[in-house]
């Protein structure tokens, strides 16, 4: 492990802020050359670019499957996309070929199916996000048609509410509250430089907050977001091309939430009343990934900071789990920080971390025969520590 050696400069400025702190922390500084400071009331914590553990690669010790290529059609899943797990440790699979959500019991014994592909009410078109309240409840986002779809524990439709332009994501916290993003473009006054027929149309995400009924709706602020380009055709149509940056975001169970756009290592966290109240980073090198074809080099690509597709996890110890970029596309890296921001390892894991439950980790696995499955393990340290 790497030895603070010398203080920073810019610690010497914060030495009142150093000796305020509880011993703890005052430890953590010696042994590990974490930059913490105050800017303008917001905790502002630097990481280097190592963790301060290490990194660890975890086996994941199988324990549970579901998912069948033949035989009972509750098992046979179409296109699986994301899964939660509710306090009773029963597994809900988003399965988007078949516009529902299956449930299962926490051995994995199906016991219905929620929603179906359709118009109507309790039915949907493109189930595109969803989450589990703490009272039992499902709030799934309709996304072709525009609106949020609520059902009970046991899948009885209790109603929705509609959703005006693009919106993304879909996160509940223990107050039952909703939250979501919404995109807002705007089209700049200047067409591109590369021709007149483009013009580069800016986004900006609005984080919301709102009761299951659509009311009291609160916005945490607006984002950077990607920015698109926009080709004007003669047809009257448009075309779009979207650049790989966008913002990811999550909610923990008390309502802070953490937000950063993925082309910088910095993630921003909000209390409930939407003030920033703390920001950590790290210091990185960004992979470049290397497209092979016919054993040559056809492109280069730079990824940003982590990846916007897979968005952070939080473990049972309200660690936040970053998904960063591997040279790998086999492997998973993941980096971990403590809930003030220390960044304490990096993980490396075969299959892709979509949630945590009672120290256990559920993925969706595609298997050699080119189906899915949802699958329970156990990561285990073939180290034998932690």
């Amino acid at each position: 492990m790497k030895k603070f050696q010398s203080i920073p400069c810019f610690l010497v400025l914060t030495l009142t802020l150093i000796f305020l702190t509880s011993c703890g922390e005052k430890e953590l500084k010696e042994e590990y050359p974490a930059e913490i400071s105050i800017v303008e009331g917001v905790k502002k914590v630097s990481n280097p670019v190592f963790p301060k553990q290490g990194t660890v690669h975890y086996l994941m010790e199988e324990e549970l499957s579901i998912g069948v290529m033949e035989g009972d059609e509750e098992y046979m899943l179409n296109q699986p996309q994301e899964i939660k797990i509710d306090q009773n440790g029963n597994i809900y699979v988003l399965d988007w070929g078949d516009a529902c959500i299956n449930v299962y019991d926490e051995n994995g014994i199906y016991l219905r199916t929620i929603g179906q592909k359709g118009q109507g009410p309790g039915e949907f078109d493109t189930p595109a996000y969803y989450d589990l309240s703490s009272d039992g409840r499902i709030f799934l986002m309709d996304q072709r048609n525009r609106r949020v779809v609520i059902f009970d524990g046991k899948g009885e439709y209790l109603g929705g509410f509609r959703l005006e332009g693009v919106h993304l994501g879909m996160k509940t916290d223990a107050q039952n509250r909703i939250y979501f993003e919404k995109e807002i473009r705007r089209e700049s006054p200047a067409d591109l430089p590369v021709t007149k027929d483009f013009q580069e149309i800016e986004v900006v995400n609005q984080i919301i907050r709102c009761r299951p009924d659509s009311s009291d709706r609160f916005v945490f602020g607006e984002f950077e977001g990607e920015k698109d380009r926009i080709k004007k055709m003669k047809t009257g149509g448009v075309m779009t091309t979207g650049s790989k940056y966008n913002i990811v975001w999550d909610v923990t169970a008390n309502g802070m939430m953490y937000e950063g756009l993925n082309d910088l290592y910095e993630i921003n966290v909000f209390d409930t009343n939407g003030t920033k109240v703390r920001t950590f980073s790290r210091e990185y090198e960004p992979v470049v990934q290397e497209i092979i074809r016919d054993g040559e080099v056809v492109t280069k690509i730079t990824r940003p900071a982590y990846d916007p597709r897979k968005g952070f996890e939080f473990d049972g110890e309200g660690n936040i789990w970053v998904a960063f970029y591997s040279e790998d596309l086999d492997e998973n890296v993941y980096d971990v920080f403590s809930p003030d921001g220390i960044y304490i390892r990096q993980v490396i894991v075969p299959h892709r971390i979509f949630e945590f439950f009672e120290g256990k980790v559920y993925s969706i696995v595609t298997t050699e025969e080119e189906f899915r499955q949802v699958k329970r393990f156990k990561l285990v340290n073939p180290e034998g520590t932690g």
